[in-house]
């Protein structure tokens, strides 16, 4: 295997002042349709070259590839998304987009590379929920004239590579405290995190949860609670939110901003779960006065945060 040559430099720390409700989405073509993935979890775009077969595994995955000193599991996702068919094909001007979640890279071969483009999430919008549905597209936005979907990389390469179980099982496993009376308040466009999350929460003894799929659905519904009580009694409704980054409409970030900028709800602890935690992104969290962060997929490491937040005691077993 040879290192594979770089055609797109990719600045991920460029973006952006915190709360600003914007992203830098990069823009590519899978079989002749347009998606395009946060250029936060883009650490390079490469040309392919001397992939190594795996004799067993996913079908969607193609094999390995060295990226210097690192050996990449390679997912088709023309494969993934569309089976094995024509379109699935590998070709020789295909682009290799290197991702990372929580440290660990995974690299997708897809067709065509445009560019990135600056957009606000107010401009995106969620998939309704449609019975059957397992697309792994969390939203959709309009970019010059075309409408392109922002796939859900991290249920990707849960479903593909195993990256959610693995990360998972070096966690330590939270004991069950009974908490029933302790509000929850989560907001995730992942539909097989947001499941992830809520199993967590229940398996460690939360049963008062309520989940929104992104930034604006839960601000509505804070914002709501906050007309009708004070700083005292909010803490009844909410005990804590728990927020990701990366959500059509209303991001994480811009979620804090409304929350520490709400004469009621200020106090609230603010909890990011996301796969984009980094330096840049702690100093953002910084910015809008979020409490803690945790990185996906350490549901576990997210429980026992969120109890600290709660100031309730904590039973970890080894």
């Amino acid at each position: 295997m040879t290192t594979q040559s770089s055609n797109m430099g990719i600045n991920t720390g460029i973006l952006l002042e915190a709360g600003t409700n914007e992203a830098e989405i990069l823009v590519f073509e899978v079989a002749g349709q347009t998606f395009g993935v946060n250029v936060a979890k883009v650490k390079e775009v490469l040309g392919i070259s001397n992939v190594t077969r795996l004799p067993e595994g996913h079908p969607s995955i193609e094999g390995v590839v060295r990226i210097r000193q690192d050996v990449v599991t390679l997912i088709n996702l023309a494969h993934f998304l569309y089976g094995d068919v024509a379109e699935a094909e590998a070709k020789d001007n295909d682009c290799l987009l290197l991702l990372e979640f929580n440290q660990r890279p995974l690299a997708f071969r897809v067709h065509r590379v445009h560019r990135i483009y600056r957009v606000s999430w107010k401009a995106t919008r969620p998939l309704p929920t449609t019975l059957g549905m397992n697309a792994p597209i969390t939203s959709v936005v309009l970019i010059d004239g075309k409408l392109v979907q922002i796939l859900d990389f991290e249920s990707i390469g849960a479903e593909v590579a195993g990256i959610t179980e693995q990360q998972s099982a070096e966690d330590a496993t939270i004991s069950r405290i009974e908490a029933p009376d302790v509000p929850i308040v989560f907001a995730e466009d992942s539909r097989m995190i947001s499941e992830m999350i809520r199993d967590h929460l229940q398996d460690a003894g939360f049963s008062n949860i309520h989940g929104f799929v992104d930034g604006l659905a839960a601000w509505e519904y804070l914002e709501a609670l906050g007309e009708e009580h004070t700083t005292d009694s909010i803490r009844d409704q909410v005990g804590i939110i728990i927020t990701d980054i990366e959500m059509p409409r209303m991001d994480g970030f811009s979620l804090a901003k409304h929350i520490r900028m709400h004469p009621i709800l200020g106090a609230l602890p603010v909890l990011i779960f996301s796969s984009l935690v980094s330096k840049d992104n702690q100093k953002k969290g910084a910015q809008v006065g979020v409490d803690a962060q945790v990185s996906k997929p350490r549901y576990a490491e997210l429980v026992s945060t969120a109890r600290q937040l709660l100031g309730l005691s904590m039973l970890v077993e080894a």
